[in-house]
């Protein structure tokens, strides 16, 4: 059922579905944002459905599902400062561009510090650096570029906003290799943490989500 000309598509030879040396993923964070991948993804829809294409969907719906791709949570990987964090795939919507908040005279402080507009939606900007306590700090890879991004994300018809030193795109890891945080890390870290992951050279620590947008929301209380 694959089309002709895109077997080759970038995105499964140095994309995130290959290899991941695209030079351009390091600021766009996944070929989602890229346009050669979204121009495919339209000339993907447009074509013409292939006249057997009703029985090979069927066979695809009742084939079981591969237990390794099952048995393994997705996350999106970023950057704090030093810290290294993830969170479930299914709560993140986007990562934009940078935009400084407009603040909200007796309303902003440290952890809301104000409101942003993504795609013309005005969304509640925080600071999760602030609200865990993190420290500023440049901890990127040597030789490569970070680009801070705006980070969106959504639970529940919550919506927020939050500044990151950088996204570094989707990982796969099984549940069993989710670990207990070390008595070192801060208080405020093992708050929102569930725990953490081997990364390539570090660890990364998974954000419990439904702690994290809890807080969030205590957050813009007056």
């Amino acid at each position: 059922m694959e089309q002709p000309g895109l077997s080759s598509a970038c995105w499964k030879e140095t994309g995130v579905f290959g290899d991941k040396s695209c030079p351009e993923l390091a600021g766009l964070g996944h070929c989602r944002h890229c346009p050669v991948y979204t121009a495919a993804g339209r000339r993907l829809l447009d074509r013409q459905s292939p006249r057997d294409y009703p029985e090979e969907l069927a066979k695809l719906l009742a084939a079981p599902k591969d237990e390794a791709e099952a048995e393994t949570l997705s996350v999106v990987v970023f950057r704090l400062g030093p810290e290294l964090l993830a969170l479930k795939t299914v709560f993140f919507q986007e990562a934009a561009e940078t935009v400084p908040p407009h603040s909200i005279p007796l309303r902003t402080g440290e952890v809301f510090t104000g409101i942003v507009n993504v795609n013309g939606e005005l969304i509640c900007c925080m600071s999760l650096a602030a609200l865990m306590e993190i420290p500023a700090g440049e901890t990127g890879t040597v030789g490569r570029t970070a680009y801070p991004r705006l980070v969106v994300v959504a639970r529940q018809g919550h919506r927020f906003a939050f500044a990151a030193d950088e996204v570094l795109g989707v990982r796969r890891f099984p549940p069993e290799a989710l670990r207990g945080l070390p008595a070192t890390a801060a208080k405020s870290v093992r708050a929102l943490t569930a725990g953490i992951f081997p990364g390539e050279d570090r660890t990364i620590g998974l954000i419990a989500e439904e702690k994290l947008f809890a807080a969030l929301t205590r957050s813009l209380a007056p």
